[in-house]
């Protein structure tokens, strides 16, 4: 059950649902994961609230998009460079330039989340 937040500037606001698809369907499709298993918090932000370089690593960034996903330690680093080539995809067939975008991965263990069963 990934936990996605994603900070951008307010530029970006009219597209946060195409973003929101297309970072989904990146996460479904590079890990395998169920396409209902969608939990996602967007920040925006104003000009000057998001500091970075433009040109690290080799980059050409005209504007950024941080995207922080908490995973549960079960998917190897295959795993993950496959999720962030599917992620970065789609989020490039919605006009966002693959060196804007920043993905960061934290992992913890599976009993640190809480999800409610359903009651019987």
């Amino acid at each position: 059950m990934p936990l996605v937040r994603v900070d951008m500037h307010t530029s970006l606001a009219p597209q946060q649902a195409r973003l929101s698809a297309a970072i989904h369907k990146g996460l479904v499709d590079g890990l395998e994961m169920p396409a209902d298993d969608l939990f996602q918090i967007f920040r925006l932000h104003d000009l000057g609230e998001l500091v970075y370089t433009k040109t690290f690593p080799n980059a050409d960034r005209t504007d950024i998009v941080f995207i922080q996903i908490l995973l549960a330690r079960m998917y190897s680093a295959a795993d993950k460079q496959r999720m962030y080539r599917h992620v970065v995809d789609e989020l490039k067939a919605v006009g966002i330039k693959q060196d804007n975008v920043l993905i960061a991965v934290t992992e913890n263990e599976g009993s640190d989340w809480f999800a409610p069963e359903k009651e019987t």
